[in-house]
């Protein structure tokens, strides 16, 4: 069958087209790392990528939901750390000053110290959390927990309800304590099995050191005890919830990589394979128009016979 040179012309121009096609497309891959330079290049790669890059934005905002809620757990356990060192201040008064050692005035000096204990652990029960809400109101997060009344008693203005977040299927955390929980329910060392909380036993305190009552200073010493173990249990439930919180952490960063790493074998380039390929259209482009202007040549020549 014999072949026109126009045919010719057009068959060796088409395959010339697609060799610079292949070759403009491997240049354009190497040039940004990336396979699918177009959606239309591979729809089914492109849309893989598509949806992993969502899997892992999904992922990331997972992440920084765990990373808020333990923030909020760090500054949880900082306060309630604060008020600990407090009362162990106050036990250690509780244990001195009923000793005959010390005189009224000095028992009173002792009363100015623990009010000021008192103060400072209230201050610390209206810690906020870096979004500006009271930690330890309940659901009442914009309500100031903890404030005196008329007569000078601390009150809980909060609520008991915990909100709970759900860090994983069907699992839950709450974000925070309920003040009513951290103030405890302490029983008065009294014999009258009065229930009071954590502000109360300081208050009774104070009146005990300003009115040189040593039985109630003593009894003070056993209810603050009660006390230092509701926050000692408060602050292992807070270190508890951390860990959950860091071990799912650990499993999302872990889900991550292999989601980044789907997404690259979907996405990127295969840098020693495409130079590979571009190496081979070069060639094979090279070779076309060598042969194209051979047979071109020929074909001038003949005709100028």
């Amino acid at each position: 069958m014999k072949i026109s040179t126009s045919q010719y012309y057009k068959t060796m121009n088409d395959l010339m087209t697609d060799q610079q096609g292949k070759i403009s497309k491997l240049q354009s891959q190497l040039s940004s790392g990336v396979k699918n330079v177009t959606p239309s290049t591979d729809v089914k790669a492109t849309t893989t990528s598509l949806k992993l890059s969502d899997v892992i934005s999904k992922q990331d905002d997972y992440l920084a939901n765990l990373k808020n809620l333990n923030v909020g757990y760090i500054e949880e356990e900082t306060a309630m750390s604060g008020m600990v060192e407090m009362i162990r201040m106050m036990q250690d008064i509780a244990i001195q000053a009923p000793n005959d050692t010390y005189s009224d005035s000095e028992r009173e000096i002792f009363a100015v110290e623990v009010k000021g204990y008192l103060n400072d652990i209230r201050g610390l029960a209206n810690s906020r959390d870096q979004n500006g809400h009271f930690l330890f109101s309940g659901s009442n997060v914009t309500t100031m927990p903890f404030t005196k009344n008329g007569a000078g008693v601390t009150i809980y203005n909060g609520n008991q309800t915990e909100i709970r977040l759900e860090i994983d299927h069907g699992h839950k955390l709450p974000l925070n304590i309920s003040g009513d929980k951290l103030a405890g329910v302490i029983t008065k060392a009294d014999g009258s099995n009065n229930k009071v909380d954590m502000f109360a036993v300081m208050a009774d305190f104070v009146t005990a050191l300003e009115t040189n009552n040593k039985t109630n200073i003593q009894r003070a010493g056993t209810e603050l005890d009660a006390v230092a173990k509701n926050l000692a249990k408060n602050i292992t439930d807070n270190g508890l919830r951390q860990r959950i919180v860091e071990e799912r952490q650990v499993i999302a960063e872990d889900k991550k990589l292999v989601y980044e790493g789907l997404l690259s074998g979907a996405r990127d380039v295969d840098y020693a394979t495409a130079i590979s390929e571009l190496s081979s259209h070069m060639l094979g482009l090279e070779a076309a128009q060598s042969t194209f202007a051979k047979v071109s040549q020929i074909s001038l020549f003949n005709f100028l016979r």
